[in-house]
């Protein structure tokens, strides 16, 4: 499903603080080479979502699970692509044992970008276990990662990228509220 047509950037009209961060995150993912990207929805992953959605450029394939996503960055490097994954850290919890097997089995490159809820700027109790739990498990499965705090850290992405493709595995960038919403 495309966006709707007023969602496109358009530089004569202000961008709101969210769609600032969205441009600069699809800047780095296309300065990256990355032109596919899959997703699952999260309230603070919307806006980079839509606008990913309105572009031309990339080919966004919506999921039903985060480990599905993997496997679909796994097979669009395997074909020759660049691709990336979008969630909540939830679901890289839940797609444990695929980053698993991608990081550490097959080497397999993909930058997956993941709000980081739960932490000190998210106001909901039922997703603390998630900001408390997500930094140890990307340490025991050996899956580089990255805290991003806020927007002037965003250039983090194509580096991250960068990173995955060179090491061949994936690369993991978690994305505090202000760096996606500003």
């Amino acid at each position: 499903m495309r966006a709707s047509p007023t969602s496109v950037y358009h530089p004569q009209v202000p961008l709101t603080p969210a769609e600032r961060c969205a441009e600069a995150i699809i800047a780095g993912l296309q300065a990256a080479g990355i032109d596919l990207v899959a997703s699952l929805p999260d309230k603070w992953l919307t806006p980079l979502a839509e606008r990913i959605d309105a572009r031309p450029a990339f080919t966004h394939v919506r999921l039903a699970s985060e480990d599905d996503g993997v496997g679909v960055c796994a097979g669009a490097f395997v074909g020759g692509r660049r691709a990336a994954l979008i969630c909540q850290n939830a679901g890289l919890l839940l797609a444990a044992n695929a980053l698993a097997g991608m990081a550490l089995h097959h080497q397999t490159p993909f930058l997956a970008l993941a709000a980081h809820r739960g932490a000190y700027d998210d106001s909901f109790f039922y997703q603390v276990y998630k900001g408390q739990t997500v930094e140890g498990v990307l340490h025991a499965l050996e899956v580089p990662f990255y805290v991003v705090d806020d927007e002037s850290q965003l250039g983090l992405v194509e580096r991250a990228a960068k990173q995955a493709y060179l090491a061949r595995r994936p690369v993991v960038l978690l994305l505090r509220r202000q760096a996606l919403l500003g």
